[in-house]
């Protein structure tokens, strides 16, 4: 199948060259009949008409410049930047330079210099279909500087011997023909070995102003006589003006045909977002629903007694689901650690609360871990009771994650001034070594240990909103981590 697919494009491409063929030659005949006329020869001026052709063929060269620079840079090839350069060097230098001398007496040099010039032009053509990776699409341009200082010095020579015997030889002739024509050829086998048909148009261009050339050589007397050579000429370069135009077109509806895709993409994703948007808010109703079941059932185990363990587990359970419940409910308030106040008003919970029986409910959930716990009775912490519960929680955690089995000790003391303490040490590894503040960072983590590197980051800002701090180093005897939560106090509110 694969075979006769390439069969099948390699016989179309074929016909679409010969289709171009064929109006490539019908132009040039047009071209040939009607400049080789009687009646265009006998009421033209032919040595203002030939200088007026040779300028359209330079203008037309200029365009063919900067259409090639707009096509490497949307391409992002840098072929057509060396075209661009060659066809600037030849219709700004050389074919004005031959138009502005027409009839009049050169010298020598001027003559090899404008085949200088005309040479590196071809060369640069050449070297552009398989530019070297380190020249990049600057080097064509830096061929051109280089032909045009050679040119500039070789015409401003004075004429030898040497240069006026082979200015008079057939050698310029030969060059210009040979070169126009090795151009033209290796351009149409490029376009159809890579079976383009812009780049095979090129070549059909180019060859138009080989066949030029041609004619130049073979009908005798001077290229001014007539005005087939100049109007070839200029045929020829409006073809190679095409056909980069043609190629330009081609990517700009490549650009709008990718844009019209990521359009149609991003709608579907804005619809896809807003579909999970839709469900994530169901979800969050039902979560809600059952956090609030859940507390029912919790109130209703302790109202059927069962002695000091239970109630513990109750307080226990009930702080937990405060804690989900503050991060169902505002999940960017814990992310950006909203203020008391904020909390307060949203979740109707005190601004105070004793730190002794959050911290034992808080203990009697953490089964995988042997906790010791040191508290007095009779501190009381200004803040909400789920502020001080994530916070801790987070820390724990990390005990977990970071020192697993080893025994962990929370103590609570009051602090400097109007402040409690709340100390979570472990028998940990430690910190790092400078590593006391980066781990505060937003998802700096421990990859071997897991996490996503928030918890922390969202504890330290929540303590810090809520007028405490927290802090993580490294002590000794043993080596462990500790952690010191520090918060306002509101023993003043109760003494």
């Amino acid at each position: 199948m694969t075979s006769v697919l390439g069969r099948l494009r390699r016989a179309r491409f074929v016909a679409a060259q010969v289709t171009d063929g064929g109006v490539v030659l019908v132009l040039c005949a047009i071209v040939i009949v009607v400049a080789g006329s009687e009646f265009v020869e006998g009421r033209l001026d032919l040595f203002p008409a030939s200088a007026d052709l040779t300028f359209v063929a330079a203008a037309l060269g200029i365009a063919a410049a900067l259409t090639a620079l707009v096509a490497a840079r949307l391409l992002g090839d840098h072929r057509p930047s060396w075209i661009g350069a060659a066809m600037l060097l030849y219709g700004l230098v050389v074919l004005p330079n031959a138009a502005l001398l027409t009839g009049e007496p050169r010298t020598s040099t001027n003559r090899l210099a404008s085949l200088l010039l005309l040479t590196v032009a071809l060369v640069i053509m050449l070297v552009g279909l398989r530019p070297p990776a380190r020249l990049g699409g600057w080097g064509g341009w830096a061929l051109l500087v280089v032909g045009l200082g050679l040119g500039a010095l070789l015409n401003s020579a004075e004429p030898t011997g040497f240069t006026d015997g082979l200015s008079m030889t057939p050698f310029s002739s030969v060059v210009t023909l040979v070169g126009w024509t090795v151009v033209a050829v290796v351009f149409l086998l490029d376009g159809y070995r890579r079976q383009s048909r812009l780049r095979s148009r090129l070549g059909l261009g180019l060859s138009v102003i080989a066949v030029s050339q041609l004619h130049r050589q073979v009908v005798p007397g001077l290229p001014m006589t007539n005005l087939i050579y100049p109007s070839l000429r200029a045929l020829g370069m409006a073809i190679v003006l095409l056909a980069l135009v043609q190629m330009v077109l081609r990517q700009v509806n490549e650009l709008q045909s990718e844009y019209s895709v990521q359009e149609e993409e991003l709608g579907r994703a804005t619809l896809h977002l807003e579909r999970a948007t839709l469900l994530a808010a169901e979800r969050d109703h039902e979560l809600r629903n059952g956090l609030a079941g859940l507390a029912g059932a919790a109130h209703l185990l302790s109202s059927r007694g069962g002695g000091d363990d239970a109630e513990r587990l109750r307080l226990a359970l009930l702080s937990e689901l405060g804690r989900l419940r503050l991060m169902l409910e505002s999940p960017l308030a814990v992310q950006m650690a909203a203020t008391d106040a904020e909390m307060d008003a949203t979740h109707g919970e005190p601004a105070e609360h004793l730190l002794r029986p959050l911290l034992e409910s808080l203990v009697e959930l953490q089964v995988e871990l042997p906790i010791e716990l040191e508290a007095e009775a009779d501190l009381c912490a200004a803040t909400a009771p789920s502020v001080t519960s994530h916070i801790v929680t987070n820390l724990l955690a990390n005990c977990a994650r970071h020192a697993p089995g080893s025994p962990v000790t929370v103590r609570g003391r009051p602090g400097d001034g109007d402040t409690v303490v709340i100390e979570v040490r472990d028998a940990g590894p430690g910190l790092p070594a400078g590593a006391e503040d980066r781990v505060f960072e937003r998802g700096v983590h421990d990859e071997s240990a897991g996490g996503s590197g928030l918890g922390l980051h969202i504890s330290r800002r929540m303590a810090e909103q809520n007028g405490g701090s927290l802090q993580l180093r490294t002590v000794q005897d043993p080596v462990g981590c500790l952690a010191v939560l520090t918060l306002p106090s509101a023993r003043s509110r109760h003494f």
